[in-house]
C-alpha cells in the first residue's frame, strides 16, 4: 500500500446528487412569493445564469479570486432579475434557503468511510486535493464531518493553483513530506484529475463509478476502478494499466 492517498472532493468522496432536489425546494419557497412565476421558471433561470456566467467567473471561484458566495448570490440576484423580481429582501430571502438546503444536501458515497476507516487501518494517510472556493470546500466537509480527516488539505483558491496544474499536487506533496512514489491520487475527473497527477510522478486512479469507458485519446491513468471499495481489493478490481500501480 502506498504511504499517502489523496483524494478529489466532488463526486468521489462527496455525493452531490441531492443538489437538485435542493434548488427546486429553494425555488418552491422564492416561487410563493413571486405570483406568476412557477418553480420550474426560476430552475430554468437559475440554470441559464450558471451557464451564462459560469465562463467568466470560474477562474476567480478557483484560484481564490472572489469568494464562492459573493458569486452564488449574485447568481440568485440575476435569477430574480430574470423573472422579474429586484427585490432585495427576497433576495436575502432565496440565499438563507439556498444556503440551508444546500448544505443539507450534501452526502457522503457509501464506499467513503468504510474505505477511509479501512487505508487508515492500515497505516495510510490521507489527504486531499480539491478545486474550489476555501470557504465553500471547508464547509462541505464540515457538514459532512470530515474536515479533520484530511491532511493535507490542499484547496486550489487557498494555493493560487488548480487541477490539472501539476502545481496543486506539488503543494501536497511537500505539506505531507511523502514521495510522489509513494502517494495515490484517486478523482473522478479524468481531465482534471489526472494529468496534474502524473505530470508529478503521483500513481493515479480514475474513480469510474458509471462504467464510463476510457478514452484512448484522454490520459491514461495508472489505474481505473468503479468503487472505493477497489482500493483495497485486488488487481483486477482496479483494471490496472500494465504493472505501473505497485500493490
Amino acid at each position: 500500500m502506498p504511504a499517502l492517498v489523496l483524494f478529489d472532493l466532488d463526486a468521489t468522496v462527496l455525493d452531490g446528487s441531492g443538489l437538485p432536489e435542493a434548488l427546486r425546494a429553494t425555488c418552491a419557497v422564492v416561487a410563493a412569493e413571486l405570483p406568476g412565476v412557477s418553480i420550474d421558471d426560476l430552475v430554468a433561470a437559475n440554470t441559464a445564469v450558471w451557464e451564462r456566467t459560469w465562463p467568466d467567473v470560474e477562474d476567480a471561484y478557483m484560484l481564490g479570486g472572489r469568494s464562492g458566495d459573493d458569486i452564488s448570490r449574485n447568481a440568485w440576484r440575476d435569477t430574480l432579475a430574470a423573472c422579474g423580481s429586484h427585490d432585495q429582501a427576497l433576495l436575502d430571502r432565496a440565499w438563507s434557503e439556498w444556503e440551508a438546503r444546500e448544505r443539507a444536501s450534501f452526502r457522503l458515497f457509501a464506499d467513503v468511510l468504510p474505505t477511509l476507516a479501512a487505508l487508515e487501518d492500515k497505516g495510510v494517510r490521507i489527504g486531499m486535493v480539491t478545486n474550489g472556493a476555501g470557504t465553500v470546500q471547508r464547509d462541505k466537509l464540515d457538514a459532512v464531518g470530515l474536515t479533520s480527516r484530511f491532511d493535507p488539505l490542499v484547496i486550489s483558491s487557498e494555493v493560487g493553483a488548480k487541477k490539472p496544474d501539476p502545481v496543486i499536487f506539488e503543494v501536497a506533496l511537500h505539506a505531507a513530506g511523502v514521495p510522489a512514489a509513494d502517494t495515490w491520487f484517486v478523482g473522478d475527473d479524468l481531465w482534471h484529475d489526472t494529468p496534474g497527477a502524473l505530470a508529478t510522478c503521483i500513481r493515479t486512479i480514475w474513480l469510474d463509478r458509471h462504467g464510463t469507458a476510457l478514452p484512448p485519446d484522454g490520459p491514461q491513468p495508472d489505474a481505473v476502478i468503479a468503487s472505493l471499495a477497489d482500493l483495497l481489493g485486488s488487481a483486477e478490481d482496479m483494471r490496472i494499466r500494465g504493472s505501473q500501480l505497485p500493490r
